[in-house]
């Protein structure tokens, strides 16, 4: 395999003081790439990035291989990494730390639009429907279309039920995700300010002393 090398260029030391100064970001620089974690993963071989690679890629502040991988969409949350890991280093949580920082970014791929089709389904519904799922999802990326056999089947079989099951009430449900946009909305605005302030000071004339 073929060893990519690492630009000074591309590592954003900001980025990187971001992830290590969150909770979860605390044992990263302890990690010693045992390899444990991808071991564990029931989803590595699906991930560009492994989670062993991720956190050592974290650790090297590569902010655009880490925010573009769709390692931290496929994460399961199955947490075999996590309760393994012996240095105590959570990936598990990493993950979940990194989507917003990706979208907040406004990163776009299939992964994220696949998550965003799953919260709206769920917050609309109270639960999940896979036949709500593949006809959303189907609409945003046309290459599902491919799968459009394998879908016939399953309903041929009886085992994608046309029929939404519905929670009675969401209001709660929807207090929740209305709680996490304001969350993304507040560190959207923070980023954005703090763009202003340094593009500020580049702008502003040096002064003779």
């Amino acid at each position: 395999m073929k060893k990519e090398i690492i630009l000074v260029e591309s590592r954003d030391p900001a980025f990187q003081d971001l992830v290590l100064s969150t909770p979860v970001g605390e044992k990263l620089a302890t990690c010693m790439q045992c390899g444990i974690c991808a071991g564990s993963c029931p989803v590595s071989h699906e991930m560009d990035y492994n989670p062993r690679q991720l956190v050592r890629m974290v650790q090297l502040g590569l902010k655009n291989e880490v925010l573009n991988s769709n390692t931290i969409w496929i994460c399961t949350s199955c947490f075999s990494c996590s309760v393994r890991c012996p240095r105590g280093i959570r990936p598990t949580e990493l993950m979940e730390t990194l989507r917003p920082i990706a979208i907040a970014e406004g990163i776009k791929n299939k992964n994220e639009r696949f998550d965003g089709v799953f919260s709206d389904v769920v917050r609309k519904n109270g639960r999940a429907s896979e036949f709500l799922l593949i006809s959303k999802y189907s609409l945003k990326e046309p290459e599902m279309i491919k799968q459009a056999p394998f879908g016939l089947s399953l309903f041929l079989k009886g085992k994608l039920p046309l029929a939404v099951d519905k929670m009675e009430n969401t209001l709660e449900l929807d207090t929740i995700f209305k709680l996490g946009e304001k969350v993304e909305k507040k560190e959207k605005e923070n980023k954005e300010n703090k763009e202003t302030g340094m593009k500020t000071e580049k702008e502003e004339p040096e002064t003779d002393k």
